[in-house]
């Protein structure tokens, strides 16, 4: 399971927006990354789909090589707090809003047609990818912690 999140234009001196994801396996995080984008987002959208685009690269690294392990059929499952990005990166059909989007990013439409990555939304409420992308209360930071089972 994958979780991904990102800020828009949250580094103050340069305006990059920074990506967050962890992926856990049975509840326990194996891979978790936090890192400015390189290129400037020009909206809250094309900042999160940067981030999952960074996300499912990853989610395709850690498939390939967990199933070196054992045998894993299943998608990985990467989770969105943003909706507009779900549909994105479910539908093909690209709109004015979204054609300046570097092609590179693209290519998550093709994973998902593939079947080895599904992408879903979750709350905000409720993605602990946020703690890697901003900084929270202390509830909702313990909240993300125990769900990745870090100890804090």
């Amino acid at each position: 399971m994958g979780y991904v999140d990102s800020d828009f234009g949250g580094d103050l001196d340069k305006r990059r927006s920074l990506t967050g994801y962890v992926f856990t396996l049975r509840g326990c995080a194996i891979s978790w990354k936090s890192t400015l984008q390189s290129t400037i987002a020009l909206s809250s959208t094309e900042a999160e789909y940067m981030a999952i685009t960074e996300a499912i690269k990853e989610a395709i690294w850690l498939k390939a090589f967990l199933g070196e392990i054992a045998s894993l059929g299943d998608p990985i499952m990467v989770s969105c707090d943003n909706q507009s990005v779900v549909h994105l990166t479910n539908d093909r059909m690209f709109h004015e809003r979204t054609k300046h989007i570097d092609i590179r990013y693209h290519f998550v439409c093709d994973v998902i047609s593939e079947g080895n990555v599904l992408v879903k939304k979750i709350s905000t409420e409720e993605n602990p990818a946020d703690m890697l992308t901003k900084p929270l209360p202390i509830a909702k930071f313990k909240f993300c912690s125990k769900t990745i089972s870090v100890c804090y």
